[in-house]
């Protein structure tokens, strides 16, 4: 094992900051041990993130479990444990899909069946949409199916799917800190995407597959799991090419636990190294790549230069979410009301005022408030109790606006305005969440 060095840590470091991902907090291990962490605040270390798809990884090793006591078999059609959701007449291709097809994304949607016909019981939704293709075949994103393993895991433990977890699982790995799995409108928990628990309880049970699972988890469903069980090759990003096993994903020199945003748990079994991250990436579309790339690359090579003591301990205190870039000298003084000429998207008005930017909507008003240019400050999202970050500044003459929504539901808007006399160029860009659906597209208004 070739052993890290505080340059080649600050190396991955400043190259996250170079790239301007939006980090939350990293923990990097080595043999089992914390090498380096770091929080950027005001993120604080312990705070629970919702991880997302990190969610299926933890779905799969519960499957593991149940499938080593013999609850189950993952060649069993799937619709064997649900008869109470299924039509009269189940498609044929559905009745032929098996849990281990589900597992490495290959069922018979083509897409997340809640999301393209909504209704309280998610799971259900995936017994009740037509099939498009057979199953087996082709690899295919499907985030119901993790929906359909999670309850699936509820009904043969006879327990909730974060208590049968804490208790066979993450107790096990000393993950014992707080969690939350949020639940869909039914009352059941998002298997695919709502386990919220801390970056060191990630980095914990990461570390116990890591280690072959130390006799809590089976050995050899777990070697299964982490390696490619079906081809991914037109995926977005080029570390999503690699192929995808059991709810982990497969990357250029191992595997990965990643939910959307930049949670990642980033294994690399050759050099005993494990990166977990907690971040928000939506609003950049190549932000988890940036983080795979700064990992992968600031490791491979050797230190440039010794790092002096005590220079990475005092880099890592110093992190801090950064805001949107700021001109030096560029003048925040954009005041007045812009009506907003006729659009289909209800936005009425936008008005200025000091450190603020009001839009006015058919369906309310929303205010965006920041402190000193280009930093973040913290807030809450209008009319909600949805924590935020937002941050603004003035560049080329142009203002630009950053809130990020925070908590269990996050999300994003960026919104770019450039003025010229009574004219008002405005583009919105909104991420994840119904409350900012309307942000996007582009607009004009006059004073």
């Amino acid at each position: 094992m070739i052993a890290l060095t505080d340059g080649q840590i600050l190396r991955f470091v400043d190259r996250l900051e170079r790239d301007e991902v939006c980090m939350h907090g990293f923990e990097l291990r080595q043999g089992g041990d914390i090498r380096a962490q770091g929080d950027w605040r005001p993120f604080d270390r312990g705070e629970p993130h919702r991880m997302y798809s990190v969610s299926k990884s933890m779905v799969s090793l519960a499957v593991g479990m149940l499938a080593g006591e013999g609850l189950l078999r993952l060649d069993d059609p799937i619709v064997r444990y649900f008869p109470d959701l299924l039509p009269p007449r189940p498609d044929e291709r559905l009745t032929r899909l098996c849990i281990s097809d589900m597992l490495r994304m290959a069922t018979c949607h083509r897409a997340t069946t809640y999301k393209t016909a909504p209704c309280d019981c998610w799971a259900a939704s995936f017994f009740t949409v037509a099939p498009t293709h057979e199953p087996g075949t082709l690899f295919q994103y499907d985030t119901s199916a993790t929906q359909v393993l999670g309850v699936l895991c509820e009904r043969l433990s006879g327990q909730g799917l974060l208590e049968f977890l804490q208790n066979r699982v993450f107790d096990a790995a000393g993950a014992t800190g707080p969690k939350k799995w949020l639940t869909d409108p039914s009352g059941a928990p998002q298997g695919g995407s709502g386990l919220m628990m801390t970056l060191e309880d990630l980095g914990k049970v990461a570390q116990l597959i890591m280690d072959g699972g130390r006799g809590v988890l089976d050995k050899g469903y777990l070697s299964l799991a982490t390696t490619r069980r079906i081809d991914t090759p037109l995926e977005r990003n080029p570390e999503e090419r690699h192929g995808y096993g059991w709810q982990f994903w497969m990357t250029r020199s191992g595997w990965a636990m990643y939910g959307m945003g930049g949670q990642l748990a980033v294994a690399w079994p050759q050099r005993d190294l494990l990166l977990c991250t907690t971040a928000d990436t939506r609003l950049d579309a190549f932000g988890v790549q940036r983080i795979y790339d700064a990992f992968f690359e600031s490791f491979s090579q050797p230190e440039e230069a010794p790092a002096g003591r005590g220079q990475l301990r005092e880099r890592l205190d110093a992190l801090e979410v950064r805001g949107v870039r700021h001109d030096p000298g560029a003048r925040m003084a954009w005041t007045g009301t812009y009506r907003v000429a006729s659009n289909t998207s209800g936005l009425e008005a936008v008005a200025f005022g000091p450190n603020e930017v009001r839009l006015e909507w058919k369906h309310g008003v929303h205010v965006f408030a920041w402190g000193a240019p280009g930093c973040v400050q913290k807030g809450v999202f209008s009319g909600t109790q949805i924590p935020t970050l937002t941050s603004a500044g003035v560049s080329s003459g142009m203002l630009r606006v950053r809130c990020q929504l925070i908590g269990e539901r996050p999300g994003g808007v960026e919104m770019l305005f450039a003025a010229q006399g009574p004219h008002l160029t405005i583009r919105l860009r909104g991420m994840s969440d119904p409350y900012i659906d309307c942000y996007d597209g582009w607009f004009c208004a006059h004073a």
